[in-house]
């Protein structure tokens, strides 16, 4: 039997930074762990008891983060003394924002497509849900395998179209994906 997947994460936690010279940076803040910066884990520290500013630890040194300026989604901020401006996305804005463009519209979404004939056997993921890229999603069996299947993008569960133990044919469509990746 395959690997049962405790696979929720709450995309209102996820944001997407652009600074001022257009790179593009995908931030998670997940409750229980540190932050997730580009899908890499930093180990940040917050420190309590700054007054009036943001102090937080990384790499054994201290940061002390001031928040210059804010109109609307930018951003100005002071980080040990050095200017930064940025705007801040949520995942809604973000997607919507790439629904609007016209050159990016046809990269937003993604569909798993049955690879076999066989049964759904397991859905890691409900709609909503964040993936990351080659994280298993799905577990078809076909033949008395069990083939775990995976999407090479981060992206948000839109649609799912099996249920499990539901019979599904080659090329049948399985999971919508909208793409996350900047």
């Amino acid at each position: 039997m395959a690997t049962q997947y405790v696979y929720k994460r709450d995309a209102t936690r996820l944001f997407i930074a652009v600074s001022e010279t257009g790179k593009k940076f995908n931030i998670y803040l997940p409750v229980e762990s540190n932050p997730i910066v580009n899908n890499a884990d930093l180990p940040i520290t917050m420190i309590n008891g700054c007054i009036s500013n943001y102090c937080f630890k990384w790499n054994n040194k201290r940061y002390t983060c001031i928040v210059k300026s804010k109109d609307q989604n930018k951003y100005t901020i002071l980080v040990n003394g050095v200017e930064y401006k940025f705007s801040i996305e949520s995942i809604s804005s973000y997607l919507r924002r790439k629904l609007l463009s016209t050159e990016n519209n046809a990269n937003i979404q993604n569909v798993l497509k049955a690879p076999i004939p066989g049964k759904v056997i397991d859905i890691y993921v409900s709609e909503g849900d964040l993936i990351n890229a080659n994280e298993p999603i799905i577990n078809i069996e076909s033949m008395k395998m069990q083939n775990e299947y995976s999407l090479p993008i981060n992206g948000i569960v839109r649609k799912i179209h099996v249920q499990r133990g539901q019979s599904v044919m080659k090329d049948d469509v399985l999971i919508e994906i909208d793409s996350i990746d900047v």
